[in-house]
């Protein structure tokens, strides 16, 4: 029986290896200017959430550089940091593109007959970028939002399209106007706002007729986060950003991983950084997707030289159904009370337990009524970190707090 089931497993996977070999190779990244993790997290956002649950993703990647958008964007895009590309203020004046330029520009060394759009709401990315390889660059106004969901519904209806890198700018201009801050409810709009200009976006990819027949990576990442109403410091609300990978063959899961520090602090741990989501990966990332086929591994051609690593070969693989749950809690920390969002449609019962780093239980609750949302409130107990566990159902997650008075 045991041979049986063996033989089974590797005839299925064998079949999704070949299905996905015979699919075009494509990709799509999203960025979302000025999202703080927190926030995000916080934020009402059902689109970023069912891609988050068809991928893999990390509420804890980081910055590594210049925390203003043009050297963020070049990062993302070239798969360097600023030290390479040479960008390090918003007019990207000293740029060093032609030596590193976008991910593009590498795809279509490999493959010239790429077809590849850029749709962005801040002017400086389309007018001051060269060497960046778009066959087409679509300027909308800024922070409007749905301007930018027609532009790629347009562009989404070619069939030859390759790459596409859609931008929105809402979130960013909010917190400069008002706040960078998951206590402010007008961020909190705009990245929900923004959530649902990203689900239009994907409704119109997957409404694509060759969609059946291709193999989109779909790619999300914020810039920077922020604190006050700026940006461009060393510190954690500014560097500490969120990484979305999503796509019909993608494992599923979470990536915990710990700050690497930063370059312009000079105290990156390159051991960290190893198994850390950054910026630069995300170009690294989808140039390996899109040259898969060609055997080419980007991360292996000394003359690209690039800093980013490819997560590919952790999205490989076949998908098993994990029993935990993707649960948002903020703030954290916290004073005293914990906020815990998370998707229950069926009102399945909810109950958790709270423990010390000692592994005693210091509060539980049970036979919550609760659908989507759960109150803990930790106020008497002393300041340190804590364990609560969450079920729901037969299924459970673990989430670490902070507890400060």
């Amino acid at each position: 029986m045991q041979l049986t089931r063996t033989l089974l497993f590797f005839m299925l996977l064998l079949g999704i290896l070949q299905a996905q070999a015979s699919q075009e190779r494509k990709v799509m990244i999203i960025g979302i200017d000025g999202t703080r993790s927190d926030a995000l997290q916080q934020a009402n956002t059902p689109n970023i959430d069912a891609l988050i649950a068809n991928g893999l993703y990390s509420w804890d990647a980081y910055h590594l550089g210049i925390t203003v958008s043009a050297p963020s964007w070049s990062d993302i895009m070239c798969g360097v940091w600023e030290a390479k590309h040479g960008v390090t203020n918003n007019s990207y004046s000293g740029s060093h593109y032609a030596q590193y330029p976008y991910f593009t520009t590498r795809a279509k060394e490999v493959k010239p007959n790429l077809y590849c759009v850029q749709v962005t709401e801040w002017a400086p990315m389309s007018d001051y970028v060269y060497n960046d390889s778009w066959n087409k660059k679509l300027k909308v106004p800024d922070g409007l939002g749905l301007p930018t969901v027609e532009a790629a519904w347009s562009e989404l209806s070619n069939p030859n399209l390759d790459a596409m890198f859609v931008y929105f700018d809402k979130c960013d201009l909010t917190g400069h106007s008002s706040g960078f801050s998951p206590g402010n409810p007008s961020y909190i709009t705009a990245i929900e706002f923004t959530d649902s200009c990203v689900g239009l976006v994907i409704d119109s990819l997957k409404k694509r007729p060759t969609y059946a027949q291709e193999d989109w990576l779909i790619l999300l990442i914020t810039d920077h986060g922020g604190i006050g109403t700026g940006h461009g410091g060393n510190s954690y609300e500014e560097r500490h950003i969120w990484w979305i990978a999503s796509g019909n063959s993608i494992n599923h899961g979470q990536i915990f991983a710990p700050d690497p520090g930063t370059y312009q602090l000079n105290n990156v741990d390159t051991a960290i950084l190893a198994v850390t989501p950054v910026q630069a990966d995300i170009g690294v990332t989808a140039l390996h997707h899109l040259i898969y086929d060609s055997g080419i591994n980007p991360e292996d051609q000394p003359a690209w030289n690039l800093d980013g690593k490819s997560w590919l070969d952790e999205f490989v693989g076949i998908k098993e159904e994990k029993n935990e749950l993707d649960v948002k809690i903020y703030p954290n920390p916290s004073t005293g009370l914990f906020t815990f969002w998370f998707a229950n449609q069926d009102s399945r019962p909810v109950k958790y337990e709270v423990r010390d780093m000692a592994g005693r239980i210091v509060k539980e609750g049970n036979d919550l009524a609760s659908v989507y949302k759960m109150n803990v409130d930790l106020a008497d107990q002393e300041a340190g970190n804590y364990l609560i566990t969450v079920h729901i159902g037969d299924k459970s997650v673990t989430k670490s707090v902070v507890l400060t008075h």
